[in-house]
């Protein structure tokens, strides 16, 4: 409460809201001294009785205002319903209603999941972050709710609360053998319990479904419940291989395919059969080449055109090239961008666009932490990244983190969970140009960068460009590199060797000298603590998984808000953990050890994996050097 008291002894929360609200309201003022001796002004203000005058009093107020409003019932009831709020103010408000009301919380959260489904569609944000926190709950509580739940499920107006509240069911069930038989004469049940499966946290019992499922999908009438069965398939694990062969079977035959190819972009890559991509892609090509050029930007073409993109990728590549040259001709660019699991990279580093059309790319995050994608103007990379490291974890108005307020941001999604992806579209530039595009999540900058390259004609900036060297890709072994390390002792190039240490983001994790970010560890004096082995340097380095330090080793938190946390434990002290989860100030929060509920250490090292991919073996060798050298550079080295 301490960052409330002066807003609201200054009454700048209160906006003129009519002479009768207005004579309702006091704000009688105190003040206090906390331990620090720093004075502060402590106040409260009163609500009018009526709940429906309270809410319209409270409805005024920012997103921020209400969290720092002084807590009571209806200040709870407007945290639990607001769009936009932090997840761990709808858990405070149902803890403060069960409080008030002498319930307790999950009777709250069913009661206001019921109210807001009253409200329509508006409040569909809200009521999927209060899923997560309705899955969350123990299967046990949950059964002790049974009735209500069931009710929920089959009276709620909106398909999504019916949809959670029958996940809730077979989560409190343990399986879905209770309710399958209630609704499988029904098709408007049926079809709400089809899409509850991916909302199941369970993998088992998602898994358990497969028998009831596969049988719907060659075709289940009518076709609410056909879509459904094609959507809640691709969350069932373990049959990844024939789920996809019927999918694919639906595109080929134009049965849903709209829902059967947003189904098959959810199965892991690895069970796309190579064998069919051609012939999946043809009939694509074909569809779109059918459709309307003005409707070629609508959901069904757009998910069309990504997963003939994302089929290309199976082709050999003159076969691909020349695929992607026939998706560019209908009018359309497409990018699916992938991240590199552990290796804090993009898998595609170069995006052609003609300059004023029409773009959509797709980021799909296979990493184990959250990445974004931000274009950004020419030159604007280093401005950008290190402005986002100094911001703190909140979101925008957009509901974007970490991405600055500047007019050379131009484009960015949401901050993308692990196995989430978001959308971004948009027009080219009208100037053409190599605009970059980066991930501004604290610390990645330096490293996860790409290009958009705005272009007159993509087909002769492409033909202009085939020939150009690629980068070649090295999978350095110890064992490779192990016999020439005695080269590392003289005639290095250490300034190129600092060059490198920047530009492959050593430096925005690791301080070696006066260079460099003190979050991994100090690398001043490394060649002594392994004992002048450079073998042993250069295996930490191409396998930083091998050895982790305590210190050094990332813990996955889930706190009892449903909120999760990965990050590094700074300090320990009494029943507070102080974590920092990225190589910024502003990432670095406490927590109390009663806020916790699971923590799980990593086996990864958050340090990437192919370092060293893109280097000849001369600029690995100058790159130890430099790191052997303490970022001691001489004389003549500055001034080259």
């Amino acid at each position: 409460m301490r960052s409330v008291r002066r807003k609201w002894a200054e009454c700048k929360l209160f906006r003129p809201v009519g002479v009768a609200l207005g004579l309702l309201l006091a704000v009688p003022v105190t003040s206090s001294t906390n331990h620090a001796a720093e004075e502060t002004t402590k106040s409260s203000f009163f609500l009018p009785k009526s709940p429906t005058a309270a809410a319209y009093v409270l409805g005024r107020l920012s997103n921020k205002e209400l969290t720092e409003a002084p807590r009571s019932e209806f200040v709870y009831v407007a945290l639990l319903k607001r769009k936009g709020l932090e997840r761990k103010y709808r858990v405070e408000a149902l803890e403060g209603l069960a409080k008030a009301r002498n319930t307790d919380p999950l009777t709250e959260l069913i009661g206001g999941l019921r109210g807001l489904d009253q409200k329509g569609e508006d409040s569909e944000p809200v009521l999927r972050d209060l899923a997560v926190i309705l899955l969350q709950t123990k299967p046990a509580d949950l059964a002790a709710k049974r009735s209500d739940l069931e009710k929920l499920a089959t009276e709620a107006q909106l398909p999504l609360t019916r949809q959670m509240a029958y996940a809730a069911v077979i989560t409190a069930d343990g399986s879905a053998d209770r309710t399958w038989p209630q609704v499988a004469s029904d098709s408007a049940k049926l079809s709400d319990v089809l899409l509850a499966i991916p909302l199941l946290r369970d993998t088992n019992l998602r898994a358990a479904l497969y028998p009831k499922v596969q049988p719907l999908l060659p075709k289940a009438e009518p076709a609410e419940v056909h879509r459904a069965s094609i959507a809640a398939i691709a969350a069932v694990p373990g049959h990844d291989a024939e789920t996809f062969n019927t999918l694919a079977a639906l595109v080929q035959s134009g049965t849903e395919r709209e829902a059967a190819v947003a189904s098959l972009q959810k199965l892991p890559r690895k069970s796309w059969p190579r064998e069919q991509a051609a012939m999946l892609i043809e009939n694509l090509v074909g569809y779109l080449q059918s459709v309307p050029v003005d409707k070629r930007t609508e959901p069904e073409a757009l998910g069309a055109f990504q997963f003939a993109t994302d089929l290309t990728t199976l082709l050999p590549l003159a076969q691909a090239g020349a695929v992607s040259k026939t998706l560019r001709g209908l009018g359309v660019s497409v990018f699916v961008v992938r991240t590199i699991p552990e290796q804090m990279l993009y898998d595609q580093t170069l995006i052609v666009v003609e300059a004023g059309k029409p773009v959509a790319i797709t980021l799909i995050n296979d990493d184990a932490m959250p990445h974004n994608l931000v274009v950004v103007t020419p030159g604007a990379v280093e401005e950008i990244g290190t402005a986002a490291e100094k911001m703190p974890p909140e979101p925008d108005a957009q509901g974007r983190h970490y991405t600055p307020d500047s007019p050379k941001v131009l484009h960015g999604t949401k901050l993308v969970d692990p196995g989430q992806q978001s959308k971004l579209s948009f027009l080219a530039p009208e100037v053409p140009g190599e605009y970059p595009y980066v991930c501004t999540f604290p610390g990645h900058w330096r490293r996860m960068v790409g290009t958009l390259a705005v272009v007159p004609d993509v087909e002769v900036y492409l033909a202009s460009h085939a020939t150009a060297d690629q980068p070649k890709v090295t999978e350095w072994k110890v064992e490779d590199l192990a016999p020439d390390l005695g080269q590392v002792s003289s005639g290095r190039n250490l300034a190129r060797g600092k060059a490198l240490f920047t530009k492959l983001a050593c430096a925005g994790c690791h301080q070696l000298g006066v260079e460099g970010i003190s979050y991994g560890p100090d690398l001043t004096d490394l060649l002594q603590r392994y004992q002048t082995n450079r073998a042993d340097i250069l295996r930490q380095i191409l396998e930083p998984s091998l050895v982790i330090s305590n210190r050094y080793r990332n813990i996955q938190f889930e706190l009892k808000n449903g909120d999760e946390l990965l990050g590094l434990i700074v300090q320990a002290e009494g029943e507070r953990l102080t974590v920092q989860s990225g190589p910024s100030a502003a990432l670095i929060q406490t927590l109390k050890l009663s806020d916790i509920k699971t923590q799980q250490p990593q086996s990864s090292s958050p340090m990437p994996l192919g370092l060293l991919n893109l280097l000849s073996k001369e600029e690995v060798f100058d790159l130890l050097a430099y790191l052997e050298s303490g970022g001691q550079l001489p004389a003549h080295e500055h001034q080259h």
